[in-house]
């Protein structure tokens, strides 16, 4: 009993010692100099594969982990900037299920049988500002890269602070005539008119009416 138990120990230590310590995922960074880029700065002339036909207002990004880094990516996290701030972005998606966040999409790329590829689309004129990969078969001081971008146009917003000036071949009178509409009031209100009239009309029924009545008594 005691042979078999002590048989089994050694089995199991055989295989954790055949077991490669570069099997297990190790943290590697983006190389130095393909940071604080835009994707036009950078390259932005590649729109090919995933990027072919690439809406105008983004930026595409492609990210490759060499041969002598490791076997493959397990996950990506990158930092971007953006006129909101900075974007995390953690990319561990497929083509068929990609990861996505507000501005930006992403997978890894199983290309050759292995994950060494990873595609990230987001707004277009954001920054690249840091970048490291969790990657299988890798050294701590392996890198890897950012292969080509595929540049859009940012979206251009109007300045609040700036209003455009009138066109004075395409202003409208403030006070257009319309057919049949109401005529401009000028001077003193009909309404006006028409009490003095009737006031004046009292005042002299009543001298007429005076008048009669003294004739009337001198008569008598």
């Amino acid at each position: 009993m005691r042979i078999a138990l002590g048989a089994a120990v050694a089995a199991l230590t055989s295989l954790a010692l055949a077991t490669p310590a570069s099997a297990v995922p190790v943290t590697i960074n983006i190389k130095t100099a393909h940071l604080n880029k835009t994707a036009d700065e950078f390259d932005g002339d590649t729109c090919t594969g995933p990027f072919k036909g690439l809406a105008a207002n983004k930026d595409g990004w492609h990210f490759v982990l060499p041969a002598s880094s490791g076997s493959g990516f397990v996950s990506l996290s990158l930092t971007f900037s953006s006129p909101g701030g900075d974007v995390p972005v953690t990319i561990t998606g497929t083509e068929a299920a990609p990861s996505t966040g507000s501005g930006w999409s992403g997978f890894i790329d199983n290309a050759g049988a292995a994950d060494k590829h990873a595609y990230v689309i987001t707004n277009a004129g954001w920054t690249l500002k840091a970048g490291s990969a969790s990657a299988e078969g890798a050294d701590q001081e392996d890198d890897f890269n950012l292969s080509h971008t595929c540049a859009g146009d940012p979206e251009e917003t109007p300045d609040p602070e700036e209003t455009p000036e009138p066109d004075p071949s395409t202003s409208v009178s403030a006070t257009p005539s319309t057919p049949g509409g109401d005529l401009p009031r000028t001077g003193t209100s009909v309404t006006g008119f028409v009490t003095a009239g009737v006031v004046m009309l009292a005042i002299g029924a009543a001298l007429l009416l005076v008048r009669r009545r003294r004739d009337i008594a001198d008569g008598a």
